[in-house]
């Protein structure tokens, strides 16, 4: 017999953030084998009017960089300047203010990671190779801006699907690199500081224990990493993976441990795409601000955020969000392939 789950609000202690839980308004999704089993076709033409699709590199401003393979295109994944950015390299000056108002010149990069050369390949239905390619971009591109530029902040995301923002269906990842401190970050490594200072160790190493120990929102494992649904998700089946080893960093990923993130990343997202048919999603990598950093407060993640519910008036007008399900009951059935409910994980 399934658990029930009673109404309850609990607050993440590391972004100190307090998230309403109302289980009983949904029901668990119902798994669609048609849906699921679908993959791409074993063809995939380029798709007239996609800039992304090999032969139309005519619509690209430029190439910044692209991964070689030896069969046609000739590349895996490849790298284009942001044809719409809202920063610009070049961009300077001072802030400026008035009595109530502050502006400042928009200065950073922005750039897009084109995953794949055909259209119809999401990451979830790639080889683990093929997302390992991905994964390498993410950090070739990580280290040329930091590198280049002290003062800009690298943010890699991935959005998937019209609901979470992707405006072109060509799978792309995105690198947006602004020259100040995004200031939920700042606030989320101030609060794993003091949750620090209060438990002598790192919150997140405590946090990968406590899920590995309990299982109760763990979802997938192997020897490097670790995934599963956050105590606190301010989403429904959002899920977190945080490597074993303690570092802050995402930039110093080993190639052995990037090909076992990528199988991680591989079966989670074809568990959202075969429990959930395939839901918008957001993704990012969560890192350190500071640049080869050896903060022993900090661990860096990947997060993945389902777009399956729509903020409402209460949450947009207070902050606060209301989650319609349970991580708990998130964590069971991300746990099953087949839609079903486990309580060991896999």
């Amino acid at each position: 017999m399934a658990p029930s789950y009673t109404p309850e609000t609990r607050q993440d202690r590391i972004t100190n953030r307090w998230v309403a839980f109302a289980p009983s308004r949904s029901d668990r999704p119902k798994h669609t084998e048609a849906e699921s089993a679908s993959s791409p076709p074993s063809e995939d033409p380029p798709v007239e009017g996609c800039p992304f699709c090999p032969g139309h590199e005519a619509m690209l401003p430029s190439v910044i960089w692209e991964k070689p393979q030896e069969a046609p295109p000739g590349w895996t994944t490849r790298v284009v300047p942001n044809k719409y950015a809202a920063l610009a390299p070049d961009q300077n000056g001072a802030p400026r203010s008035g009595t109530l108002y502050r502006t400042r010149a928009s200065r950073g990069r922005q750039e897009v990671i084109i995953d794949t050369p055909r259209h119809h390949q999401p990451l979830a239905h790639m080889s683990v190779a093929q997302v390992d390619a991905v994964l390498e971009t993410y950090l070739q591109r990580y280290h040329a801006i930091r590198s280049a530029d002290e003062e800009l902040i690298p943010a890699l995301f991935r959005n998937h699907g019209a609901r979470a923002g992707a405006s072109i269906p060509h799978p792309h990842s995105q690198l947006i690199a602004p020259n100040f401190r995004p200031p939920q970050i700042e606030r989320e490594e101030r609060a794993a500081r003091a949750r620090y200072e209060e438990l002598g160790a790192c919150p997140y190493c405590v946090m990968i224990e406590n899920e590995l120990d309990t299982e109760d929102r763990l979802v997938w494992t192997n020897e490097a990493f670790v995934v599963f649904v956050p105590f606190a998700a301010e989403v429904p089946y959002e899920m977190w993976i945080l490597p074993r080893t303690h570092d802050p960093e995402f930039g110093r990923l080993a190639a052995e441990d990037r090909t076992a993130l990528a199988q991680a990343l591989r079966a989670v997202l074809q568990r959202l795409h075969q429990c959930l048919n395939d839901p918008d999603y957001n993704f990012f990598v969560r890192t350190a601000l500071d640049y080869d950093t050896s903060q022993a407060h900090l661990h860096w993640s990947l997060r993945i955020r389902p777009r399956t519910t729509v903020q409402a008036g209460y949450e947009v007008g207070t902050g606060q969000r209301i989650n319609p399900s349970i991580p708990e009951r998130d964590a069971a059935v991300l746990r099953r392939p087949d839609g079903g409910t486990d309580d060991n994980p896999a």
